[in-house]
């Protein structure tokens, strides 16, 4: 019986959810794997496989017969159903009950240690802990994802292992490029492909052992297209400055330095790309297996797809080799974060669901998500031909569980910035939060001004907020490189302000020993520090210049009332030359235009200056003014018509006269 029809019986018999079980079984068969099933004679035969479990099903005939009769009519009944089946889409399972489809790269420096190896003794021992929550496959990690691995597992990142793909690099002035949007395109709408004599030889090998080959060969049309040029890749990339040239064939690493003019990539279908998996699972987890070194060590990072995001790098030591299958795997299940899908996010607060959480019965499964638990928020929204705009995690943001009810939970949301996490939710747009596992003791933080690395903000004061409380703890400077450590404490998630000169410049939700290092590019308080500092001077000024304009209008009277007339005037003509109100306000503007340059685009610093400079100015607009002088000149008039003016005693002699 072939696997089709199995399938379509299968379906019709026992629902959509007997189908996807055979369709797993399958896939697992000719991976060389399954979940929770040993691998035995029937796994090498899909069509074996399905005949077993087809065996293993209850008799649909209510007397326990299996008649020719009743065998033709169900066959006709299946074919019918299953056809009707066919043309209605499957939908997915709800996502607290959807598995997580993981694929385990194995990059090893020994030749004896690969896949096939440690597949049957790895899947026993994941199957402890995932039986019912991941759909596992293990394979070795492509070579250029080995080679990279085998370097330096945390340097990982989606464009360093995708790099090796062969892509379809295709001018953006072509004529037809706006109608390619597939490989199948491209061998309708272009005349050649070309590309180096080997890559071109590997992309036909890899299309004619692909199965599907011959059963769609029009899916490879684009084949045709491939010309072989002499030289290597650096000559392939000359050829994409000639006028004549359509497309090249080249990796995805070099695709992304073509330009003038830009490139339009597309991805061709074959077997093995490192892309390609990234689609096809949630989750990738690239082991790192080191036998030639003393101790033995085993690494994993994990690959969360969607986000394509990489985990934080998780390492244990090997003492035999005896014992590699279950330290990989003990391993790998260290390396396992969980994901919260967010339905709901606030300014403070989200709700989300778990991923997979109700198929895990236990309370203990790695699957589920507790009280205190800390995530990392990410988002991802992609354009109408589902390719990433924005991607990744929010610089600066963490949530932290409140509530568990079954696969629900609530959590509160901390950031520098707020409404990362807000907006409208379409299909588009995917909103994730993937559970945070410290591996070390502390992170460095570094400060450092915006758009200058090299410029560190030197002795800026950081403080420990609590969580449920507004109560602050000084926790320390930063030296001479804006470097501070910050360690950890009871609770995992720390909420650290910045201060400069009293002015809190930033918030930095941070988990020490997330990462080993943290930088935050802040926009330096050192400009409104130097205006706040001229400001508090001027203010100075001006109450040292009310003093000295009180002092001199004393002298000024007392010699009037004298009769000093010329000693007065000596006295007001020294008056005249203290600065003046017209004085203070050009020079003060001319400082304010100077700091608001030096500051730029910052809005919150910028009004700080300006509320500065407006206090000062009606502080010098009250009390340096032209009033005392002209009551002065006022006294100085009649002094000189009578004399001198009247001393204190005769002024209230003729007050007490009239």
């Amino acid at each position: 019986m072939s696997l089709a029809n199995t399938k379509n019986r299968y379906r019709t018999r026992y629902g959509v959810g007997g189908a996807l079980l055979l369709a797993s079984v399958a896939w697992f068969s000719i991976a060389g794997n399954s979940t929770g099933m040993a691998a035995d004679s029937t796994s090498a035969n899909p069509t074996a496989a399905a005949d077993s479990i087809e065996t293993l099903t209850p008799n649909p005939n209510p007397d326990g017969s299996d008649s020719p009769e009743s065998e033709t009519s169900a066959e006709a009944t299946s074919e019918d159903a299953a056809g009707e089946l066919e043309a209605r889409p499957e939908e997915p399972p709800p996502f607290d009950y959807a598995p997580y489809r993981v694929l385990i790269w194995i990059a090893s420096d020994n030749p004896r240690i690969n896949a096939a190896s440690l597949r049957e003794r790895l899947m026993n021992f994941i199957d402890r802990d995932f039986f019912s929550i991941w759909r596992t496959a293990i394979a070795d990690a492509p070579p250029a994802v080995a080679t990279m691995a085998q370097r330096d597992l945390s340097s990982l990142d989606f464009d360093v292992i995708a790099g090796s793909d062969p892509v379809i690099a295709i001018k953006r002035t072509h004529k037809d490029s706006l109608r390619i949007h597939f490989a199948s395109d491209a061998g309708r709408f272009l005349n050649s492909i070309q590309g180096t004599k080997a890559r071109v030889q590997n992309i036909i090998d890899r299309v004619q052992s692909d199965p599907e080959f011959q059963t769609t060969p029009a899916k490879f049309g684009w084949t045709d297209k491939l010309t072989a040029i002499e030289g290597d890749a650096v000559a392939v990339q000359e050829l994409w400055k000639a006028e004549s040239t359509e497309a090249i064939l080249v990796s995805r690493g070099m695709a992304d330095t073509l330009d003038d003019p830009k490139a339009k990539l597309i991805v061709p279908p074959i077997k093995g790309q490192v892309v390609q998996a990234i689609e096809e699972f949630d989750k990738i987890y690239i082991v790192k297996v080191q036998s030639e070194t003393s101790p033995m060590n085993v690494q994993v990072t994990e690959l969360d797809t969607l986000m394509r995001h990489f985990g934080s790098v998780n390492s244990m030591p090997l003492a035999s080799e005896g014992h590699l299958a279950e330290v990989v795997g003990a391993t790998v299940r260290d390396a396992f974060s969980p994901v919260v899908r967010i339905d709901n996010a606030g300014q403070k607060s989200a709700t989300g669901l778990v991923r997979a959480a109700g198929l895990a019965l236990d309370k203990n499964s790695p699957a589920h998500i507790q009280v205190g638990d800390v995530l990392q928020p990410m988002v991802r929204k992609d354009d109408r031909n589902g390719k990433p705009m924005t991607i990744g995690p929010l610089d600066w943001a963490y949530l932290i569980t409140t509530e568990v009810d079954g696969e629900k939970v609530k959590m509160d949301f901390h950031a520098g910035r707020m409404g990362g996490l807000q907006g409208r939710s379409n299909n588009r747009t995917h909103r994730m939060g993937v559970l945070v596992r410290p591996r070390l003791e502390n992170t460095t933080l570094r400060l450092h001004a915006k758009g200058d690395p090299n410029q560190p903000l030197i002795g800026y004061e950081i403080y420990d907020k609590e969580l449920d409380s507004k109560s602050m703890t000084f926790v320390g400077r930063t030296n001479w490189n804006g470097v501070m450590t910050v360690g950890q404490i009871e609770s995992p998630l720390r909420l650290l302000y910045v201060k400069n000169g009293g002015a809190v410049l930033a918030r930095l939700p941070i988990v020490p020993g997330h990462y080993p290092l943290a930088v935050a590019d802040l926009a330096g308080d050192d400009m409104r520090l130097q205006a706040e500092a001229y400001i508090r001077g001027v203010q100075n000024v001006i109450i040292d210049l009310i003093a000295v304009r009180e002092l001199f209008k004393a002298r000024i009277m007392m010699r009037l009332k004298k009769g000093e007339i010329k000693e007065a005037e000596e006295l007001l003509e020294g008056l005249r030359n203290e600065p003046s109100n017209e004085r203070i306000a050009n020079d003060m503007g001319k400082k304010q235009t100077d700091f608001l340059k030096a500051i730029g685009r910052n809005a919150n610093q910028q009004a700080k200056v300006d509320q500065m400079f407006s206090t000062t100015r009606s502080l010098l607009s009250k009390h340096i003014n032209p009033k005392i002088i002209n009551e002065l000149e006022d006294a100085m008039i009649q002094a000189k018509q009578d004399g001198k003016l009247p001393s204190d005693e005769e002024s209230e002699t003729e007050d007490a006269d009239k």
